[in-house]
């Protein structure tokens, strides 16, 4: 009996523990179907002809492309499977802060990689054991090319700047990609590319296509890749960009992400928004977007925020013309908008409103200083009575000089830098200023009178327009040499 019993005991247990079981999973169920899914991106297949075989295609769109007309280069990344998810949080998270434009992500994810990755071996080439499959990566080219971009580009509004992102073995892919069909892609990310493959002929090969026609348009990203001869500074409408990047503290599987967020900030760098120079009109921000034509092979459409920055700017400038021109080109180029109404009616508002009191515009002489003009302020400087928390270093640069002064800002936070130089005026001062306003055309002016005891006397007052807020921007200091002029 007692067998008999503990039998029974044991499937009373088993039929409790069958229970709760149930009862915590009805719960996860329930759970999972509480708050709304995140969507990062959309899968769908392509039958591929060229491949004889079904393939999935993950894609993630820009967070305003419903609102927008706009038109978007694309990214297409291999081993999609593992890096369409990276590459669709990098992009979008840096086109928020406008470190990279707007992009569509294109994840590839593979069936038999290895046989797609890897071009046929070269005669004489004997390969590793452990590559079993290989040869099919110009069928696979084929696909991407002639099938996967030709209908992205019919499924959604695409710009004609495509980049292919690949790590390892998708770096070799690449490689070939650029050197069998280099204008398929503008931009090429190389992430560790597996060169071993064929003794480095596709590394060669694809070397050599940078110095063909059909290659000037490229940009090509080569990161923790062995460095060849090829200029890495002359790039622009008829020479390919080529850089050289590394990462570190990374293992060959983990570096992907660091890589490839260096490499698409490194290829689009002239894509970011310019920031307005002394010295320059605000208008001229918008000269980076219209140069970018020749460099990349297409108009490059400017961003609604950098027109607004411009127009902005230029109301506050008083330069009315150059904001109206910047007006009318937003209005063509995205159509009314909220914010171009508001812009409208600042234009309109400002017309009309005479000169603040106390304006004083800045004005940047095209005559540089030089070392001649600017003698009497050659060297070194400290603030009187507390040297430790600004200095001033005024010296010769070529035919002009350069301004560097660093300013205790209050605990052990500094704003040390080159600063840009106004003038001497013809009272024999120099003049510099501090970038420290933000989306207005202004400088801080430092003032800078040389005295009958040697020491220099600099007043600070704001040139170009500035929202006069609490507190007084002008203050005057006392600088004395501490180390000899030259």
């Amino acid at each position: 009996m007692s067998v008999v019993h503990r039998r029974s005991l044991g499937a009373r247990r088993l039929a409790v523990c069958t229970t709760v079981a149930l009862a915590l999973s009805s719960a996860a169920s329930a759970q999972d179907t509480i708050g709304t899914p995140i969507e990062i991106g959309r899968s769908f297949k392509i039958a591929s002809r060229e491949l004889a075989e079904s393939r999935t295609i993950d894609v993630s769109l820009p967070s305003d492309y419903a609102k927008s007309t706009e038109r978007y280069p694309v990214i297409i990344v291999l081993d999609g499977e593992s890096q369409h998810e990276t590459a669709a949080a990098l992009t979008r998270f840096y086109a928020s802060t406008s470190m990279l434009p707007r992009t569509i992500v294109v994840g590839v994810r593979n069936t038999a990689r290895s046989r797609d990755m890897i071009p046929a071996a070269a005669a004489g080439y004997s390969p590793p054991g452990e590559i079993t499959a290989s040869g099919g990566a110009d069928n696979f080219l084929a696909f991407i090319a002639d099938e996967l971009v030709p209908q992205i580009d019919r499924r959604y509004r695409t710009a004609p700047m495509r980049v292919l992102v690949g790590h390892s073995l998708g770096g070799l892919f690449a490689l070939r990609v650029l050197a069998r069909r280099p204008e398929a892609f503008t931009g090429y990310v190389v992430m560790e590319p597996s060169i071993w493959w064929n003794d480095g002929k596709e590394y060669r090969d694809a070397l050599a296509t940078l110095n063909l026609p059909a290659a000037r348009h490229a940009r090509v990203m080569l990161v923790n890749t062995l460095a060849s001869g090829v200029d890495t500074t002359a790039w622009g409408g008829t020479k390919p960009m080529v850089r050289y990047l590394s990462t570190s503290g990374e293992t060959h599987g983990s570096m992907a992400p660091a890589g490839m967020l260096l490499a698409l900030r490194t290829m689009f760098a002239d894509f970011r928004p310019t920031e307005w120079k002394p010295g320059t009109k605000p208008i001229a921000m918008l000269d980076r977007y219209d140069s970018l034509a020749a460099r990349v092979g297409y108009a490059v459409p400017i961003p609604d925020f950098a027109f607004a920055a411009s127009v902005r700017m230029s109301i506050h400038a008083r330069e009315f013309g150059d904001a109206e021109r910047s007006l009318q080109r937003m209005d063509k180029a995205f159509g009314a908008s909220a914010e171009s109404r508001d812009l409208h009616a600042l234009l309109a508002e400002e017309r009309r409103t005479p000169l603040a009191a106390g304006f004083i515009p800045l004005v940047i002489p095209a005559m540089r200083p030089n070392a001649k003009t600017a003698a009497a302020f050659l060297g070194s400087w400290a603030l009187f009575g507390d040297p430790a928390t600004h200095t001033i270093q005024v010296r010769a640069s070529g035919d002009t000089i350069v301004v560097h002064s660093r300013i205790g800002l209050g605990g052990s936070d500094w704003d040390d830098a080159d600063r840009p130089v106004i003038q001497v005026t013809d009272g024999g001062s120099l003049e510099w200023g501090l970038m420290w306003f933000r989306g207005i055309a202004a400088v801080l002016a430092m003032h800078a009178e040389l005295l009958p005891d040697g020491t220099v006397r600099v007043t600070r007052e704001p040139r170009g327009w500035v929202p006069r807020g609490p507190g007084n921007m002008r203050q005057v200091e006392v600088f004395r040499r501490v180390s000899p002029k030259g």
